[in-house]
């Protein structure tokens, strides 16, 4: 694939990517491939690279200084940067993985958690420090508890927006452009790459075998937990139909997804005010996500009744 056809990829389902993704992340991360991808930098150690820096900007938020958060605020912009560069060197080269997909998704847990963490262990600096000015404890409660509990509700909140976005994006792709991967294929992928890399374990890396396992695991645990699929003509909804009801309520969902929060989190960081980030995850995005939800569902069922008595 050439940078050219890179750039037409990301591209593709325009409505369905975040904003700043597209105007800000991406388009930095294709230059900084496009100064790469002739060196033998591979996805994985591009995904490992964007790992550490994540970490390195959740302990810089953790120090609480002026300095330290405005550096942390510049490594979480460096982090969502190389996140986005790994897939594209993939593409570009040729030369992804399967576990490649593993890694990633985990990469992106691991720098979540150390961003929250940071923040919170950030902010109690603060207040040890007097220098936090504090005005989301309208009920005076104890500083230390709020700053805790308000970071873990807003990390909490940050991957439950996530998720929903994720979903709805999906379900999106599946009816008007046919993209559809369910469980039972990925499971049955990795299944057969684990027994291929039981016969070839000169192809595979170190903790390849072990990664694969838990995601395994995790993925079984899923199916289990998932409830009986009611029967949903989802196939007989039209595409067009489908996708001028909700193009609209997928691009507002879009603004709760997980670059936003990395975005908000970065601008409130440069601000020095990530109470102020906290406080926008819990109450004004997650209202977003509930609106939204309520309405797309009304959406879709009015579309399925539609498709039951034949109007479309």
């Amino acid at each position: 694939m050439s940078l050219f056809e890179e750039f037409k990829h990301s591209l593709k389902a325009i409505e369905a990517e975040e904003v700043f993704d597209l105007i800000i992340y991406r388009p930095i991360a294709f230059i900084f491939v496009k100064i790469v991808y002739r060196t033998n930098l591979t996805p994985n150690q591009t995904s490992v690279l964007a790992m550490i820096v994540g970490v390195a900007s959740g302990v810089s938020l953790g120090f609480g200084t002026d300095i330290a958060i405005t550096l942390g605020a510049l490594l979480y912009l460096l982090t969502n940067i190389l996140d986005c560069a790994d897939g594209q060197i993939a593409r570009l080269k040729k030369n992804g993985t399967k576990v490649g997909r593993i890694v990633d998704g985990f990469i992106d847990y691991v720098v979540s958690t150390a961003i929250f963490l940071g923040i919170a262990i950030g902010l109690t600096q603060q207040q040890n420090a007097g220098t936090f000015n504090m005005f989301g404890n309208i009920f005076n409660g104890n500083p230390y508890a709020y700053i805790w509990i308000t970071t873990a509700l807003a990390g909490f909140s940050s991957a439950l927006q996530a998720f929903y976005f994720d979903f709805y994006r999906n379900k999106y792709l599946e009816i008007v452009y046919g993209k559809f991967y369910s469980l039972e294929d990925e499971l049955k992928e990795f299944e057969d790459e684990k027994i291929r890399i039981a016969k070839e374990p000169e192809t595979a890396g170190m903790f390849d075998n072990f990664l694969i396992s838990i995601y395994l695991k995790y993925t079984r645990l899923q199916l289990k937990s998932q409830l009986k699929k009611k029967s949903e003509p989802d196939a007989d909804i039209p595409a067009e139909l489908y996708r001028s009801k909700n193009k609209l309520l997928l691009r507002i969902l879009s603004f709760t997804g997980s670059t936003t929060h990395i975005t908000l989190c970065i601008i409130c960081a440069l601000a020095n005010n990530l109470e102020l980030f906290i406080l926008l995850c819990i109450l004004p995005l997650n209202i977003i996500m509930l609106v939204i939800y309520f309405i797309q569902r009304r959406v879709y069922n009015n579309l399925l009744i539609r498709v039951k008595s034949k109007q479309v």
